[in-house]
Formats: structure tokens, C-alpha cells, sequence
């Protein structure tokens, strides 16, 4: 077998196409195939399907790329090790999740572009759910992650929770007092992230574990654009508590305290066991996203304490 072949077929299942590969690899489409069919020559074995448009792997072809990923990763470490006194160099993907690109992403890349000048940085958002996903398909090579604290991952990945992300169910100001319990809001409509959203699934769960149904008015990206929804009088939502306390809306909104039911999903940062020094950017990054939504927290923390409450 030969490195070319390995690389161009991992190429083709990463990018989906022979041409997304040729792309990646900045050479012709008639070599990608040729690579890859010196491969499957060698192993005496169809890795792809052809019979579909794109191809995609057979079953025999999907265990193969997975063993090929280990062995690209493991190329890329021995050359970190021969260059270990340059600095980090090469492709980063990082995938995170939707919530925190909203709030710390603006700010977060520059500065990981500033202490990293020599990586390449690519970022794509996506539901927690969805970024784990790709990270399993080696689509992206880490992720920053809102999930439950007691999530466990796979063998063959690092996983450390950096930080909490405390949520808060809120409503027009004024129209709900005191303190309560989640089933005194069944029946109540709510405003919330569309489908595959990790936290639209904490409400669910909790409501279905007291065996509720819950119903959802509105589904609707951009957290903004929901609380104004609410300030309106269209529902209730839930939100990460710093971004009720960044938005405009604020003074129109109000925290419903619930006496059984205070989620605090964690933030996590998952890569490879193998990613070697780029690991290092990784964490930087999480640690780069951490400090921009403690910065958040601290302009916004002297409105909170003035505003009366509700």
C-alpha cells in the first residue's frame, strides 16, 4: 500500500466526492481514482460503491477508512515530531456548538488565528449532537460541545468539560409570579430552537419524565430573535442565561424560578487521543471561548444587579 493511496482515499470519504477530494488535495480527478483503485488493488477489496452518486463506502470500506484516518493522523504526528521546534503548523477543523458560536465565535477565532498564524483554521457550527457526529466521521478534527454533564464518549477520544452553561426559562415580564414547579407550565406554549437542538431535548425529557407532554409554538433559529418573541407575549422560552442577559429585550423579560428544575449542561472539548501537538490549539481554543463568555458575563453583571426583580 502506498501513503498516496491512503490519502487520497480518505480524501474522497471526507470530502464526499471524487472531485471535493481533488480539491482538498489540489490535483485532477483522474488521479484521485487512480489512487484509489491502486488502493483497492492492493487490498484486493471494492471500498467504494459506485453504483451511487456520490460514491460512498461499502461496509468493508468504512472500517477501512477508519484504520486509514488512524493512519494519516499517525503520519502527521511523526512529522509534528521531526519539526518540533516550529510551531504548529497545518489544517484545523473544528466543529462547535451552535450556542457558542452565537456568543463567543466573533471574538474567538481572530484570537486563535493571532496565537496560531501558522494553522489553518476552519470552524463549522452545528447542534452539540451534530458536531460529535462529525468529529465520530473524522469530518472534523475536534469539537466544543453543550451536552449533560454525564455524557460519556467513545473509546479513542479525549473529553474534558471546561465550563457550565446555566439556563433559564423565561417569560414576559410580569405574567408569571413566584416560585415555581416545571408541570405548573404544562400546557403553557413555548418558543424554541427547531428540531436536533440539545436543549429543546433537556426540556423534553424533563417534561416526559413527569409524564408531560409540552408544546412548542414556535420553532425558530437566533436566540435574539426568540426572546423578542417572548418579550411580545408569544411564549415561553429556555436560553443560556447570559444571553437573556445580553439581549435588548432584558428589561421586558423576567426569570421563572423553577424549584425543580435547574439544568446546567457543561461545555466539552473532544478530539482524538492521537491529535498530538495540535491538541494544544484545540484546548486553546475551548479555554479562548470559556474567557469570552466570562467577559459576556462581566459587562452585562452590573445591569443584572441594578434591574429589579421581576
Amino acid at each position: 500500500m502506498k501513503l498516496e493511496d491512503i490519502h487520497a482515499f480518505v480524501a474522497v470519504v471526507r470530502n464526499a466526492s471524487i472531485t471535493g477530494a481533488a480539491e482538498a488535495l489540489l490535483t485532477r480527478q483522474p488521479a484521485i481514482t487512480r489512487r484509489v483503485q491502486s488502493l483497492e488493488k492492493d487490498l484486493g477489496v471494492v471500498l467504494l460503491d459506485r453504483n451511487v452518486k456520490p460514491s460512498r463506502p461499502t461496509q468493508i470500506g468504512r472500517r477501512v477508512y477508519e484504520l486509514c484516518v488512524n493512519v494519516v493522523r499517525d503520519i502527521e504526528l511523526i512529522d509534528e515530531l521531526v519539526r518540533e521546534d516550529c510551531a504548529p503548523s497545518g489544517r484545523m477543523r473544528l466543529g462547535v456548538a451552535e450556542v457558542l458560536a452565537e456568543l463567543a465565535l466573533l471574538d474567538a477565532v481572530p484570537e486563535l488565528r493571532r496565537e496560531y498564524p501558522h494553522m489553518q483554521i476552519e470552524v463549522a457550527s452545528g447542534w452539540s449532537t451534530e458536531v460529535i457526529a462529525r468529529l465520530r466521521e473524522s469530518a472534523v478534527d475536534a469539537a466544543i460541545a453543550v451536552l449533560p454533564e454525564n455524557t460519556r464518549f467513545e473509546a479513542g477520544f479525549s473529553a474534558a468539560s471546561i465550563g457550565v452553561l446555566p439556563m433559564v426559562v423565561v417569560a414576559q415580564k410580569g405574567t408569571i409570579s413566584g416560585r415555581r414547579r416545571l408541570a405548573e407550565l404544562h400546557g403553557m406554549e413555548w418558543i424554541l430552537n427547531p428540531e436536533g437542538c440539545g436543549f429543546r431535548d433537556i426540556l423534553r425529557r424533563a417534561f416526559s419524565e413527569q409524564g408531560l407532554p409540552f408544546s412548542v409554538k414556535i420553532s425558530t433559529f437566533g436566540t435574539e430573535q426568540k426572546l423578542g418573541l417572548v418579550a411580545s407575549g408569544a411564549g415561553l422560552s429556555f436560553v443560556p442565561e447570559s444571553m437573556l442577559d445580553a439581549s435588548q429585550y432584558a428589561p421586558q423579560l423576567q426569570r421563572i424560578e423553577l424549584s425543580d428544575f435547574t439544568p446546567r449542561p457543561h461545555i466539552w472539548c473532544v478530539h482524538p487521543e492521537n491529535l498530538g501537538r495540535s491538541a494544544g490549539c484545540v484546548a486553546r481554543f475551548g479555554e479562548v471561548i470559556i474567557e469570552e463568555l466570562a467577559a459576556l458575563s462581566a459587562r452585562r453583571s452590573p445591569a443584572r444587579q441594578t434591574r429589579r426583580p421581576a
